[in-house]
């Protein structure tokens, strides 16, 4: 089934009970929820029978009816406990769905418990090895090329090799150079509202904006999911190469379907290397000017970016 096709597309019949759930409103998109409704069908309804079968049939003594409340509670808290349980229950299915989206967003695997026989534990270590074999994968295909293969510029692996190059030569000529990191805003929030396939391209325009807007000797790699560093080679005006980027970035939304486009934001941070920094230091720089760019970022403002343009330490 493509990844688009609708629930009603499933052919199995044992899906059908899972579809049916989805339709409703307040249900859908929730798989713990639908777990509790069936819950609530299947033991509530027999409850209701026989709690008005006590309280109005004739043969029934006062002591049995002055039990129903006792009764009633005693379900109530039985019920709440197999709603507690069923939420631990549900842990291999919520923690196989939480990793696969934390490696599609980080492209990192994370460790899960393995070890069970049952269905639900077997799904949490196929899990496991599925991610861990991509992410051997992306690492030995990354090893093989130095360009990205969705946006066409430097892997992290090759970036990490130009800025030390950039640096040595830096060190060596006693010039300097600057070096911005880009982030795009909202990606998870994007992916998660719009699907994959729509912050695939919003990735790939912003990267568009950013190449289309440097010059000849500028180099940009991706340097994580949706984080670009730019090296700015001996470009003294790189505030107004900057607010060209982000101005580019901000005035073209992105067509992510016939119909529907998203506008595109990033916080940037950009920082002039200082001679005997050192590639370690520089980056922690521009982090921490990034999560200020961050911070000072207004929700559906425009693009934010903070300069460390003097000789600091």
């Amino acid at each position: 089934m493509s990844q688009g096709a609708p629930a009603d597309a499933v052919a199995s019949p044992r899906i059908g009970i899972y579809g049916l759930f989805d339709r409703i409103p307040f249900l859908k998109g929730k798989y713990a929820q639908k777990f509790a409704a069936a819950t609530v069908i299947a033991v509530v309804p027999p409850l209701v029978i026989l709690a008005a079968y006590l309280a109005f049939a004739e043969d029934i003594t006062e002591t049995g009816r002055r039990l129903l409340p006792a009764l009633g509670l005693t379900y109530l808290g039985g019920f709440m406990a197999m709603l507690w349980l069923h939420q631990g229950l549900l842990a291999p299915v919520v923690m196989s769905s939480a990793a696969m989206k934390e490696y599609l967003d980080d492209g990192k695997a994370p460790q899960m418990p393995v070890g069970f026989r049952d269905d639900a534990g077997r799904l949490m270590g196929r899990t496991q090895y599925v991610l861990e074999l991509l992410e051997r994968w992306g690492a030995r295909i990354e090893s093989l090329t130095d360009l990205d293969d969705m946006t066409g510029v430097y892997t992290r692996r090759a970036g990490e090799k130009r800025l030390g190059e950039e640096i040595a030569r830096s060190e060596r000529d006693m010039t300097t150079f600057h070096a911005s990191l880009v982030d795009l805003r909202g990606f998870r929030a994007i992916r998660e509202t719009h699907g994959y396939g729509a912050g695939d391209l919003c990735l790939v325009q912003l990267v568009a904006d950013l190449v289309a807007n440097t010059r000849k000797g500028d180099w940009v790699a991706r340097w994580g999911n949706d984080r670009f560093l730019l090296g700015l080679h001996r470009n003294r005006n790189a505030k107004l190469v900057t607010d060209r980027i982000l101005f580019a970035i901000d005035a073209v939304p992105c067509r992510v379907a016939p119909g529907k486009e998203l506008p595109i934001r990033v916080s940037c941070a950009v920082m002039q290397y200082r001679l005997g920094m050192g590639e370690d230091l520089l980056l922690k720089r521009l982090e921490e000017a990034l999560a200020e760019a961050k911070f000072k970022g207004v929700p559906d403002g425009p693009s934010q970016a903070v300069f460390r343009l003097s000789a600091e330490s």
